[in-house]
This record gives structure tokens, C-alpha cells and sequence, in this order.
């Protein structure tokens, strides 16, 4: 699993950026036409997961990190399929929920084969 520590971190700093990302349009106001399901509070959980995760791919022998982890990114994996759900007429509307919630699988996945 070593190997792919590099991609573990990528992708969990990936999550920080998507998460400011997303905390930027919830405060500047220009950018409020982007605003939605994903303001300030969701925005704030992925940055917290994605943080957790950088952290955890560089602690790999910290059990309590990890499963502390699991549980961040289960829950905001959840957050991202609910809003995938409520736009499920078309989830191409919400291209930032897909990419959030695809980086969520791969984090979960690395965080529970340790």
C-alpha cells in the first residue's frame, strides 16, 4: 500500500481544494449563482475530510487516526450521495458533487485497506 501513498495524498489534497473551493462561493459574492446544496457547512466538512486523509496517509500506523478517518469520510461520502439523490434527474448539474463524491470512494477505499 506504500506505493500508492503518493495518490492517497493527491487525491486528499484534491478534497482541500474542492472543499475551499466550495467555501468561496458560499461568502464571495459574485460567485453566489454557483451556490447550492454545497454551502458554507458542507464545504467545511471536506475540507475537514480532506485533511484527515493527509494526515492519515502520512500516519499509516495511527489505528485511531484511521478508523476516526473511515468514519469522517463515510459520513461525508453520504453528504455528496444525498445531493447526487436530490438531483438525480440529472447529476451532470452538480459536476462538483460527482467529483467530490468520486474522491470520497477512492479516500474511504485507501483508509479502510490501511
Amino acid at each position: 500500500m506504500k506505493a500508492f501513498r503518493w495518490l492517497d495524498t493527491l487525491f486528499a489534497l484534491l478534497l482541500v481544494l474542492l472543499g475551499a473551493a466550495h467555501l468561496l462561493v458560499a461568502f464571495v459574492p459574485r460567485l453566489a449563482p454557483l451556490s447550492g446544496p454545497w454551502s458554507a457547512g458542507a464545504a467545511v466538512a471536506i475540507v475537514t475530510m480532506g485533511l484527515m486523509n493527509t494526515v492519515r496517509a502520512q500516519r499509516a500506523s495511527d489505528r485511531l487516526l484511521r478508523w476516526t478517518t473511515v468514519l469522517a469520510t463515510l459520513l461525508t461520502t453520504a453528504l455528496c450521495f444525498g445531493v447526487l439523490y436530490r438531483f438525480s434527474g440529472n447529476v451532470l448539474h452538480q459536476p462538483a458533487a460527482l467529483a467530490v463524491a468520486a474522491l470520497a470512494i477512492a479516500e474511504l477505499l485507501f483508509a479502510i485497506a490501511g
